[in-house]
């Protein structure tokens, strides 16, 4: 007799109130409100890390072909790349060089900034290193 008064509820139906329900609904909806948000902010997140991984694998190619001597070791602005085989990088991506030679002769301190625009809004990403070119020959 004693286990059924305890599972009794004094006159009180079993289930959820109004009340429990409402807030319930309440937590819910603002679950969905935060992941509907997290939703259609994806795809600015992927154009931005795209164009950044553009920008970079540019500044890569453009190091790579100064050191190889295609580009001249010098201050300098660098633009129309294709970053990848057969595919352009953003219109408006740009590298600024800048080349300044150390106490070493020969080596050379040089700087890349790539500068692009994604959603009205201008990024840059920068790049330093050291280069080592052989100094002119008489």
């Amino acid at each position: 007799m004693r286990i059924r008064f305890l599972f009794q509820r004094h006159g009180r139906q079993r289930g959820f109130s109004l009340l429990e329900v409402l807030v319930a609904l309440a937590i819910l909806g603002v679950a969905i409100l935060l992941a509907m948000a997290l939703v259609l902010q994806n795809p600015r997140i992927v154009r931005r890390t795209d164009a950044e991984r553009q920008a970079f694998r540019a500044m890569e190619s453009s190091l790579e072909a100064v050191r190889a001597g295609v580009i001249p070791l010098q201050t300098s602005t660098l633009d129309g790349f294709v970053t990848i085989v057969g595919t352009p990088a953003p219109k408006d991506l740009s590298i600024e060089m800048e080349v300044v030679p150390t106490e070493l002769p020969g080596l050379f301190d040089v700087s890349l900034a790539a500068s692009y625009r994604i959603e009205q809004r201008t990024h840059v990403k920068r790049l330093r290193t050291m280069v080592w070119s052989p100094p002119s020959g008489p």
